[in-house]
């Protein structure tokens, strides 16, 4: 309450971000107070921690289904390691955690937004199962919008049209911020869906753009 208060007063348009003690929050460069949000509960880093290391590049290996890292270290020698790929369930429990930030009469307000949005058999699907299609006029492109998971986007096999749909990606998009390691915005479930749907809809080549891009074989993509 006093966080929205707060907001309120400095005409705040969206609230400000709740920070989590074990959820640190990367918040869009632009919203007002950004780096002072960012800062309440960050680990103080340490000098002494410092081994001298540095990233110099880093990619994803099919063969070994996780990223590689390519280091050089405090004399000039080069190293190499894994990234072991992020784990569905810790993902699932970090997203559980994060549902301390939202409240009841938010998401409530937001799935009656939504429910003036789409068709009442969309909004059946998404009450029932947390997800609803919509195809793009402009693109053809089949979208699945799930709550608290990327938007799925789909299209027809090229080569066989009647085969199954492809999928092309995960789009990963929270406009406000987000906590890391999870699928959770600092807007409540159905506020990030609300996104998702209206920017496809008025400027699709943006919300590509702002979006996360996941291949469908990455965990992020939470398929």
């Amino acid at each position: 309450m006093a966080l929205r208060e707060i907001a309120m007063m400095r005409g705040d348009w969206a609230g400000i971000p709740m920070p989590l003690a074990d959820l640190p929050l990367i918040i869009e460069p632009s919203y007002p107070n950004a780096e002072k949000i960012a800062d309440i509960n960050r680990p103080i880093a340490d000098p002494a921690d410092d081994d001298g290391w540095r990233l110099i590049n880093q990619w994803y290996s099919d063969k070994h289904r996780c990223d590689i890292l390519l280091m050089r270290g405090p004399d000039g020698q080069i190293g190499w390691g894994k990234v072991p790929a992020v784990h569905g369930l810790t993902q699932q429990i970090n997203t559980l955690g994060a549902s301390e930030a939202w409240g009841l009469d938010q998401e409530q307000a937001a799935m009656l937004l939504l429910g003036g949005l789409i068709s009442h058999d969309q909004m059946r699907q998404y009450v029932l199962t947390g997800s609803f299609l919509e195809k793009s006029d402009q693109s053809g492109v089949i979208y699945m919008f799930r709550r608290l998971r990327p938007t799925v986007a789909m299209a027809p096999d090229r080569g066989n049209p009647a085969a199954n749909m492809r999928i092309l990606c995960g789009l990963c998009m929270h406009p406000i911020a987000y906590y890391s390691n999870s699928w959770a915005g600092a807007m409540t479930p159905t506020d990030d869906v609300v996104a998702h749907l209206m920017l496809m809809r008025g400027d699709e080549h943006m919300f590509w753009k702002r979006c996360n891009q996941h291949p469908p074989y990455r965990p992020e993509a939470g398929l």
